[in-house]
This record gives C-alpha cells, structure tokens and sequence, in this order.
C-alpha cells in the first residue's frame, strides 16, 4: 500500500531519533561510570570527565569504533561517547580486559530516554495515512516491544502495525554473511555489492576519515524489514538522528531519507547537513518527527 505521495514505509532508528536525549544523558553516563567502578576499573570523577571531553574534542575526526572501523562520531551521543571515553582511559592504563556489555546494559535500562513528545501522534497520523512503520535499530526487540507498549497503552491495534527489526549492528562495517546464503536473494546480493565502499572519492573535510557504506548487518535487517521487497527502497523513508550510521548506505541503495537533529551537547555535525543539502529532493531534516509529515505532501 502506498500514500498519495507515494510513500510507502518509514524506516526508523530507535535511540536519539524516537526518544529524547538531553533529560537522561547526565545520568545515563553518571550510571555507566559507577558501573566501570563495580567492574573494578576504578575511575574517579575527574578522570571520567577528562576523558568524555577528550573525546568531545576529536570528534568527529574520531570515530565510534565499537566494531573495529569508525563507524559514527565518537561523540554523537551518550552511549557512544561512554563507550569511547572508556576505552580511551583502558588504552591510557594499556588495559586489554574489554568493557563489560553489563556497564552500559544497567546504565542504559536505569537512564530510560523518554520518547520524543510528539512520537505518539505522529506514528498514529503516519499510520492513518497508510504508511508501514519499521523500527530499525541496535537496541533489542524485547526492550523497543515494550517501550511500544508503554507508548500505545491499551491501543493494541496500533501498535500491532509498528515492525521491529532489532539488533541491526548498524555499526558494524562488514560483508554480506558468506555462510548463509538462503537469507537473501541473489538480487538482493548483487545489490549490496554495487554499494561503494566508501561515501564520496574522498574523506569528508569535517572527519578526515572514510564514511565506510557496506554494513551488512543493517543490509540484512532491512531486507527482513521490507518483508525481501528492496524494490520498496525507492517508495521508503529512513529517519535517524545520526547520517554516517542511520542514512548514508539506505540513500546510497536508492531510498529517501530524513535527518532528525540531534540536541545540545551532541549537535549534529555540519558535514550531517551538508551530505543532506546534496540529495536534494531525496533527504529532508527537521527538528523533530513531525517533520516526517512533508513526505505526505
């Protein structure tokens, strides 16, 4: 089913584009650095600034590189920044024991980001309109379920036609998975494998580092979300709030794509904007998900 507009699906992130950062950041990464000092790193106040404003500082020429290749800004938001701060200070002290996936687990489930105040009205319009609503995202499909049902309440109905793809490693620079062939079709194949591995012939001036395209995993997760069609891409808009990790490889395979702002102190980046004013009808922004309704015009 398609819009007037021709809209069919909108595709999006989870953490920073559905929710609102700035009420929990301060205590999301308060919560993350007591449990680097329950897992016995023992960081003290002051370092753990230090090393958050080091990083701030490099972003985003530094990039999040939680699965080997920059793969975002260091600094886009507080679980990124968390994650980078840490392994800064494990690299100073020339630690190799990773970071426990708890410390960022119980930081994250006790600092919950509220949903943006205008998520509610606008997922239930963009479903009156016809449009297919898909959650894309890192976080898992039990956590975004019930963070849905905490949003609808009693509107079951609703809620039913939100899909969640969770666990997307949309961080993750990777092929295709060699070992599973019958995940995708060959048509599906050919088409990641057209992707250039790298946006632009050249670093972007603002990162001075590749902005890589080829993530498989997120390839997989909306191949699944798009129920195998890749053919809707170009009837699709992806929404997310950081485009190095959320847009730029869906607008490379041919879908339209929204930029959502992040808010102070994770602003979003000029080289963002700038990537956006150069797919001209294709990519819109906004301040927030009400902006989603220009793609009904």
């Amino acid at each position: 089913m398609q819009t007037d507009s021709g809209l069919a699906h909108i595709i999006l992130d989870f953490d920073g584009t559905c929710t609102q950062i700035p009420p929990i950041f301060d205590a999301y990464l308060d919560l993350y650095c007591k449990g680097l000092n329950e897992s016995g790193l023992n960081v003290t106040p002051a370092e753990w600034r230090e090393a958050q404003e080091t990083i701030r500082k490099h972003s985003p020429k530094a990039g999040w590189t939680v699965a080997v290749c920059a793969s975002a800004p260091a600094a886009a938001d507080p679980y990124i920044l968390a994650d980078e701060a840490a392994k800064l200070i494990l690299r100073r002290r020339r630690v190799t024991t990773p970071i426990p996936d708890t410390v960022h687990k119980q930081a994250y489930d006790a600092a919950r980001a509220p949903w943006r105040q205008e998520a509610l009205d606008m997922f239930s319009r963009l479903l009156e309109h016809g449009v297919q609503l898909h959650l894309v995202s890192n976080s898992g499909t039990e956590f975004i379920t019930g963070r849905l049902r905490d949003l609808f309440g009693d509107n079951n109905s609703l809620r039913a036609k939100i899909s969640v793809q969770s666990d997307a490693g949309k961080f993750r620079i990777c092929e295709l998975n060699w070992d599973d062939q019958g995940a995708l079709s060959p048509e599906a194949r050919r088409r990641f494998q057209a992707l250039p591995v790298a946006y632009g012939e050249k670093p972007l001036t603002e990162t001075e580092r590749p902005v890589y395209l080829r993530r498989g995993a997120y390839f997989e997760a909306i191949n699944r979300a798009l129920a195998c069609d890749l053919d809707a891409l170009t009837n699709t808009v992806f929404c997310g709030d950081i485009w190095e990790m959320d847009l730029a490889m869906p607008y490379a395979l041919g879908a339209n794509v929204h930029l959502l702002d992040r808010a102070a102190p994770f602003d979003t980046c000029s080289y963002e904007r700038q990537a956006l004013v150069g797919y001209g009808d294709r990519g819109k922004t906004s301040a927030d998900l009400s902006g989603l309704l220009d793609w009904l015009e």
